[in-house]
């Protein structure tokens, strides 16, 4: 587990882990950098890391794609914009905004969010890594600790930016302002997904990671 983290800390110069840290991180943001979100965020895409390593989805086709691109959209629209929710609309939407904006609930959605933008990763493959590649599928559990292990280590900007928020402190105007930039480019990076360019972005990064 050790070697495998470490592995995934080494490997986060490698620009291909972005198609799985960019959506998260701005998800992160969206939801105004809440710890609960950056925990969400983590869970989410080690039990998503390992739900890929073990195949247990199969390669994502096109359709289910551009369906998680859709679902990411909608997540990040009720974690970034809490004004969909105000005080003037219809009670049950109120109680569902309540539940959204709640530790729970945003932990939640971003857990979802790690989970789905995982099963989008093309990952720049290592020695750690590609003994969990190769043993995951005939034994899931067993590669379980190498998996957490290298996804954790994938996933430290994540615990980052919970930790400059933390130490930063900003103003609530700032959090609003930093929330609907994450929202904004967290949608238009999905449009593009939708609009099939995942694989020009997966390539570019495959480029740039070399």
């Amino acid at each position: 587990m050790i070697g495998a983290f470490v592995e995934g800390v080494r490997s986060l110069g490698q620009a291909c882990h972005l198609v799985i840290l960019a959506p998260v991180a701005l998800t992160i943001v969206a939801a105004r950098g809440r710890w609960p979100a950056v925990v969400g965020a983590v869970g989410g895409v080690v039990l998503g890391g390992w739900l890929f390593v073990t195949d247990r989805f199969g390669p994502i086709t096109d359709v289910e794609l551009r369906v998680t691109a859709v679902v990411l959209v909608v997540a990040v629209a009720a974690v970034g914009f809490p004004g969909i929710f105000r005080r003037d609309r219809p009670s049950w939407a109120r109680g569902l905004g309540n539940a959204v904006q709640s530790p729970l609930g945003t932990a939640g959605i971003t857990a979802g969010v790690g989970v789905m933008v995982a099963q989008w990763w093309r990952p720049c493959v290592g020695v750690e890594l590609g003994s969990i590649l190769t043993a995951a599928p005939d034994d899931p559990w067993g590669e379980l600790l190498p998996t957490i292990g290298f996804m954790l280590g994938v996933s430290i900007p994540l615990i980052v930016i919970g930790l400059v928020y933390a130490a930063w402190k900003p103003g609530p105007s700032t959090v609003k302002t930093l929330g609907w930039a994450g929202s904004v480019l967290t949608v238009g990076l999905a449009v593009s997904v939708i609009a099939g360019q995942h694989g020009e972005i997966v390539s570019r990064l495959f480029e740039w990671s070399r």
